[in-house]
């Protein structure tokens, strides 16, 4: 297997979910990694706290910046790292206790290609109450398009995921995450374009599976997909050859968005508490749901 591997996660605000996302890589069944955490300006007890972990811990390094977003705090972290794999995750991933392993498994198939490791992400069940409309975010391309991926298989550069993802450090050169993107959303597909313009494959590994822990309901994803929409005008002006691109939502938004995006905001409020009791309507539903807020993001 490959005997260098660093876990890299940038955090902000998250003390009490960081503690459990370190504890479950302090239990892997191989021990033979590193982590850096990046505090990117937290305003709760996350430095103090991490700091005191770290002085009992030989695998922790930790680092504080001002908080600008977790792009930057990752290039951060990666200045840490010289040599082999880089596995990014986010600060709310618990992780059974074979996955570091499995993502050294997968890359030590014989193959000396290069290449990325995608794995699965599902909802960290015991935790989070997964409604309906959190089950399609987790499989159909809202959040994670895991019902489109074949285990093995090449997949496209938006499944870059850094929640769950590893590839080689040589491949990512300095400050690989642009700066560009302020909000949620988009850093990591921009980054997963460029190497797979430069030939990096993306494959998809289920067997690295892991646990997320971000409780979430209606509201709080129409609002991500605000800001998803807004963050699209950056990556189009990175990357205006985008415009079009199948792997993307279309550039000009349906027609009944101009009549949605006057009714379904008031909406928000009742279908999320249809959602909380587990009223289950199509996906098509849903999908119009979130699409009008992605295209309300790129108005503004």
């Amino acid at each position: 297997m490959a005997s260098t591997l660093t876990v890299v996660l940038a955090t902000y605000n998250r003390r009490s979910i960081l503690e459990r996302t370190l504890d479950a890589l302090d239990i892997q069944s191989v021990q033979e990694f590193s982590v850096v955490v990046v505090d990117d300006g937290s305003t709760d007890d996350t430095w103090t706290w991490l700091k005191a972990r770290a002085a009992k811990s030989s695998r922790l390094s930790i680092l504080r910046k001002d908080n600008q977003g977790q792009g930057k705090a990752r290039n951060r972290g990666l200045e840490q790292v010289n040599v082999g794999l880089v596995l990014f995750i986010g600060d709310d991933i618990i992780a059974p206790r074979d996955f570091v392993a499995q993502h050294l498994a997968a890359h030590d198939n014989g193959s000396s290609e290069p290449k990325a490791v995608v794995g699965f992400t599902d909802w960290h069940r015991d935790d989070v109450r997964v409604t309906p409309l959190l089950e399609m975010i987790n499989t159909q391309g809202h959040q994670f398009g895991y019902a489109h991926m074949q285990p093995g298989q090449e997949v496209p550069f938006t499944c870059f995921y850094t929640s769950n993802i590893s590839l080689p450090r040589q491949l990512l050169g300095d400050a690989p995450f642009d700066p560009a993107f302020a909000e949620y959303g988009w850093e990591d597909v921009e980054l997963g374009y460029r190497l797979s313009r430069e030939g990096l494959k993306i494959l998809y590994h289920p067997d690295a599976s892991a646990l997320h822990l971000h409780p979430m309901n209606l509201k709080s994803v129409f609002a991500r997909q605000r800001q998803v929409g807004r963050g699209m005008h950056t990556l189009l002006r990175l990357h205006p050859e985008l415009a079009g691109s199948p792997h993307l939502a279309p550039e000009n938004p349906p027609k009944w968005f101009p009549l949605g995006k006057h009714l379904i905001p008031p909406l928000i409020p009742i279908l999320n508490a249809f959602d909380q009791v587990h009223i289950p309507l199509p996906h098509r539903f849903w999908h119009r749901i979130l699409m009008c807020g992605y295209y309300l993001g790129r108005e503004d």
